[in-house]
């Protein structure tokens, strides 16, 4: 990890779950965070619970389902950091709800959100980030946080287009790779990793009841935590520059999906 210290990453979806704990490892390293979220408050209380590490956090409102807003962001990351070496694309929502039931504007809204968030989000964050990267003439990755879903659509509850959408991260993850190939850009690498069921706040309480939540909390039902895939990323940002894994799994021993 030492070839990363002193290096710049942007972590989306930093507020909670698993972009929380990206954070926190990421700052023990020495690396600067540019925490991205909607939740401002939470951003500013992570920057003061981690001021005393090697890295620091600077928190950025962001809200990735939003063009503009990321266009904001991008301005402000420019102007306090200049350029970045690292992007963890994680920010991403699941919705319970059915397609095909009667309350169409609902349902509309829910299908829009999440293909503007886990989808539309993550390329708009990968263009703006990479050409920070391109910037900075140094070694750079772009690492987008995908789901078991975008493997296996089976789930145990209706999650509207979420999995869709997870199967087209890791069909874009594979797109930027090659193109990156093209253009003959040996600097910067691409990868995915899919994470099995991770207790985190995504699906709130709609998908994780407090009766559901408690019956996961017990260990009955094997879930992943948040610092178990900042681990997985670590490990990411252990390989040598010349190496790309591409994409990785990542479940619970015993995960039902």
């Amino acid at each position: 990890m030492e070839k990363w210290n002193g290096k710049t990453a942007i972590v989306t979806g930093a507020s909670a779950g698993i972009g929380d704990a990206i954070v926190r490892d990421l700052v023990k390293y020495g690396i600067n965070v540019v925490a991205l979220a909607r939740r401002m408050d939470r951003l500013e209380s992570l920057q003061d619970q981690l001021k005393d590490e090697p890295g620091k956090v600077i928190p950025i409102k962001c809200d990735v389902s939003d063009k503009t807003s990321i266009d904001i962001a991008f301005e402000e990351i420019e102007k306090q950091v200049g350029t970045v070496q690292i992007l963890v694309n994680n920010a991403g929502i699941c919705l319970m709800n059915e397609m095909f039931g009667d309350d169409d504007d609902k349902i509309d809204g829910i299908i829009s959100s999440t293909i503007n968030t886990n989808f539309l989000g993550l390329v708009r964050v990968a263009r703006k980030g990479y050409k920070l990267m391109k910037k900075s003439d140094d070694y750079g990755i772009i690492i987008n946080i995908g789901s078991i879903a975008g493997h296996n659509a089976s789930l145990d509850f209706l999650v509207n287009v979420y999995p869709g959408t997870k199967f087209a991260v890791r069909a874009v993850t594979e797109s930027m790779r090659q193109e990156l190939n093209k253009l003959k850009d040996t600097k910067v690498r691409v990868c995915e990793i899919s994470p099995g069921g991770v207790l985190t706040e995504i699906g709130g309480d709609t998908i994780f009841t407090p009766e559901k939540r408690a019956i996961l909390e017990s260990g009955e039902y094997p879930m992943l935590k948040s610092s178990n895939i900042a681990q997985t990323v670590l490990f990411m940002l252990m390989t040598p520059y010349d190496v790309n894994i591409t994409e990785m799994i990542v479940k619970p021993v015993g995960e039902k999906i």
